[in-house]
């Protein structure tokens, strides 16, 4: 049974159609990359899933059990940041844990929230003011702020915006470890397409209110056709060979002895064999297929 099921979801502002018609589902265990191009109904979508705007039509269920009809229930076993968290800046890191985890509902003590404090990188930073952190900082301390009422999924909407590559990384690592080390499945909302490639296991892409395609991400990797980049020292034999035996596949020239090929099904065994024995002097291949190549294709950007 899928923790999270988004059927035929619709959301008008109006006579503006946020959302149209997405579905989708996320299973226990998944990091599940949401994505889709600016003002593609992401985040209207985000909103109706934690009950934030109520959705003009469709159905969203959390745990099998309906949103509409169980809302604080489903909702109490889930955590979100939205964009960016917001905090208390002139109280430190360990007076918002306290605050919020009043608000939470939930009995919380300083050692679970030193615990959560140490777990997302901020261990002796406790007494800080939130004033002084830096951005990639407050993103952290926000999921803290996720987990203080131990929720088993935990919504991102866009967790890396104006983060450095290191920020980046270590928020990269954080979801990683919660859904390793701390079980959690994660709803993950990203305009970074190489983090979503190397996190995720599942994803869905939306586009202009609608899904466009959802499944497994290296399954849907592998069914958009393959890009080489070949370098050779006797480009004259590569020429020949690719016009004798393989007229069908496009074939590009790059910068010096580097070539593209592009091909529907991966035949590069036959390839390189082909290319060794017709004397092409291959000196690498690196296959190019990436979750950016599929995004674009996917969206028409």
């Amino acid at each position: 049974m899928p923790l999270i099921e988004v059927s035929h979801l619709a959301k008008n502002f109006g006579s503006f159609n946020a959302v149209k018609d997405v579905s989708f589902h996320v299973n226990e265990g998944d990091v599940f990359g949401f994505l889709g191009p600016n003002g593609a109904g992401k985040s209207t979508t985000i909103r109706c899933l934690l009950s934030l705007i109520k959705p003009s039509a469709g159905n969203i269920s959390f745990f099998g059990q309906s949103l509409s009809d169980h809302r604080s229930s489903v909702l109490s076993k889930v955590g979100c940041i939205i964009e960016k968290p917001d905090f208390y800046k002139y109280a430190s890191a360990q007076r918002n844990l306290e605050i919020f985890g009043r608000i939470s509902g939930k009995t919380i003590d300083r050692k679970q929230i030193e615990a959560m404090l140490e777990f997302v990188g901020l261990k002796g930073r406790e007494k800080d003011k939130v004033a002084g952190f830096s951005h990639g900082m407050k993103q952290r301390l926000g999921i803290a702020q996720t987990l203080l009422h131990d929720p088993e999924i935990i919504i991102l909407d866009e967790p890396t915006t104006g983060l450095d590559p290191q920020g980046i990384i270590d928020v990269r690592n954080l979801i990683l470890r919660l859904r390793d080390e701390h079980k959690k499945t994660v709803l993950l909302s990203s305009h970074q397409l190489s983090e979503i490639e190397i996190i995720a296991n599942r994803m869905v892409i939306i586009n202009q209110g609608k899904t466009i395609v959802e499944g497994d991400v290296q399954a849907l990797l592998e069914k958009q056709s393959l890009t080489l980049e070949v370098e050779v020292s006797n480009p004259e034999a590569l020429h020949a060979l690719f016009l004798a035996e393989f007229p069908s596949l496009k074939f590009e020239a790059l910068y010096g002895n580097n070539f593209l090929i592009e091909m529907e099904s991966d035949i590069r065994s036959r390839l390189i064999e082909r290319m060794v024995s017709a004397g092409c002097g291959v000196r690498s291949m690196i296959p190019k297929r990436s979750l950016e190549d599929f995004f674009i294709k996917m969206v028409g950007a």
